[in-house]
């Protein structure tokens, strides 16, 4: 009976070494290794063959529990990666980043998908989600497929219950296929003429704004880069200016809950990559443009609001470019008069291709050529005969 089988098993590990573990079933006798250890303050029992497989089944399950995701957890669904990766954009991601994902698993990801298991996630599970999802429009698709697509790859490389990304590589082509016809399509072409130049600054001459346009247009920054730059980022003495920080197309109350928000103010973040982090020659016009600002109001924000504060770039196209566009019928976004900045100066062939490209910041000056060697008319019409004149001359 149970207690004579007790009684065996009690004789039999009288006189054993700590530890070893011995079990009598209909009979046999089974010799094992049984051991408890407190880790992390979870009490970890596992039974092994000897003291050495009891360390090293041990050691695996340090391992489990000091990695920062559930790496065996084979009941995890996608919308519980989504959260260990929404985490991870908190860690050394740009506020942007955890924006993107954010809204993309909560409004088209996770409502058709994150009720899945991961290791059942299959091909033709994302390809009906990306069917919907590009009824709504092509950017939703682009935008969707970029998360989903890095949330995979992230529980791949990561070792999170898969190992091979089950978006298939057909689909993904597929994807950017149709996205690249779909930009294509859309295309149109915003290059600027000087003449249009000359009317939007006069336009906004003696403006609080007009300082911004020069930013823009002379100097080749970013609207964000623009609109965070300080008076403490301009060095008079050399005539240059310091692109230090950008503003991000996002308040700090829409990213409440993570280390970067707070109940206002736009969102500071370092520029866009290292390369963006740079010097630009100051123009003498905007040098004199700033000499006009009485001393005392040379602080804080170059462009900012009677609270001293920085506009938001959303609010400078609604209150200021926008209505600027429209009184002058022209179809523009900020990003156009930075490109006018490139293409003029690679339109002039006076500038060198590697100092246009530091100028704006680029990691890379085929990224200069490809989107801002521009046609500006006039300039066309200057150099149609240089060739001819200085090959043939008349």
């Amino acid at each position: 009976d149970c207690s004579n089988k007790r009684s065996e098993e009690s004789v039999i590990n009288t006189g054993k070494k700590k530890h070893q573990h011995v079990r009598v079933v209909n009979g046999k006798t089974y010799a094992g290794y049984r051991k408890s250890k407190t880790y992390k303050g979870e009490k970890i029992t596992i039974t092994a063959t000897d003291a050495k497989d009891w360390q090293r089944k041990f050691e695996e399950r340090k391992a489990e529990l000091d990695a920062p995701y559930p790496l065996t957890d084979k009941n995890l669904t996608v919308k519980m990666l989504s959260e260990i990766f929404l985490r991870d954009a908190q860690i050394g991601k740009a506020p942007k980043t955890y924006i993107e994902r954010e809204v993309f698993l909560r409004k088209y990801i996770n409502p058709e998908i994150g009720h899945l298991m991961l290791r059942n996630l299959k091909n033709h599970h994302v390809a009906a989600l990306y069917e919907k999802v590009q009824a709504v429009s092509f950017s939703v698709l682009e935008h969707t497929h970029k998360v989903l697509n890095r949330m995979l790859q992230f529980a791949v490389e990561n070792q999170i219950c898969i190992t091979v990304n089950p978006i298939a590589k057909g689909l993904i082509k597929q994807v950017k296929e149709a996205i690249s016809r779909a930009k294509r399509e859309q295309q149109t072409d915003s290059s600027l003429s000087l003449e249009e130049i000359d009317y939007i600054l006069l336009e906004v001459r003696g403006q609080p704004s007009e300082i911004i346009f020069h930013l823009l247009i002379l100097h080749g920054l970013r609207i964000g880069e623009a609109l965070a730059l300080r008076w403490e980022d301009i060095g008079f003495g050399r005539r240059t200016l310091h692109v230090n920080q950008q503003v991000q197309q996002v308040s700090k109350s829409k990213l409440l809950g993570t280390k970067w928000g707070s109940d206002n103010g736009q969102l500071i973040t370092p520029p866009k990559t290292e390369r963006s982090r740079r010097s630009v020659p100051l123009q003498t016009c905007t040098q004199a443009l700033l000499g006009i600002i009485p001393v005392p109001e040379r602080y804080s924000y170059i462009y900012k609001t009677s609270n001293g504060t920085n506009h938001s770039a959303n609010n400078f196209r609604r209150d200021v470019f926008n209505p600027l566009m429209k009184r002058l019928g022209l179809s523009l976004k900020p990003h156009d008069l930075r490109k006018f900045f490139g293409s003029w100066h690679l339109s002039q062939g006076k500038t060198d291709i590697m100092i246009v490209s530091k100028w704006m910041g680029h990691k890379d000056p085929s990224i200069t050529l490809e989107i801002y060697a521009k046609v500006i008319s006039e300039m066309e019409d200057y150099h149609r005969d240089a060739i001819g004149k200085a090959l043939v001359p008349v």
